[in-house]
């Protein structure tokens, strides 16, 4: 399952089905440069399956619809956490629109990947045209029900 949140959702609440889903972001334009960004960071939540061992898994972002090309990078704050919310010591990496996690799980079982993203990245790049909305998609490749998205608005 995968689920986009505000970045002040805690482990437990993923894990416990509460955490509030994330389904935009809202931007305002001045002279055709986005120049504000709410809230101002988002996390990318995700549970895995993963067994004994070294794991690998990567979460991939897209933009869907919108005439955009900025995605969102990653921001301090990425973790991995066991199912009792103990946190692990991953390694993540971006490289573009893809996020590679990778950690030793010292048992087979359920794990939490967060990864947190800074959407105040796209402040002072040229505003979305010609539609004001853009879709992006957030998916863990090999785990089902993993993708899912939101929109950046412009606001009214």
């Amino acid at each position: 399952m995968g689920q986009i949140t505000s970045s002040a959702t805690t482990c437990s609440q993923f894990s416990s089905g509460t955490a509030q889903t994330l389904s935009s972001l809202q931007y305002t334009v001045r002279n055709g440069v986005i120049r504000s960004i709410q809230p101002t960071a988002f996390f990318y939540w995700v549970a895995v399956t993963a067994p004994a061992g070294n794991n690998t898994f990567t979460i991939t972002q897209t933009i869907t619809t919108g005439n955009f090309n900025s995605l969102i990078p990653m921001t301090n704050g990425s973790k991995v956490y066991n199912s009792n919310c103990g946190t692990m010591h991953p390694t993540i990496a971006q490289s573009g629109g893809t996020v590679t996690v990778m950690f030793d799980a010292p048992t087979a079982g359920t794990y939490f990947i967060a990864i947190k993203y800074n959407p105040q990245s796209l402040k002072n790049k040229p505003a979305p045209s010609p539609t004001t909305t853009v879709h992006y998609d957030f998916m863990t490749t090999g785990v089902p029900a993993s993708t899912t998205g939101l929109d950046l608005l412009l606001t009214p």
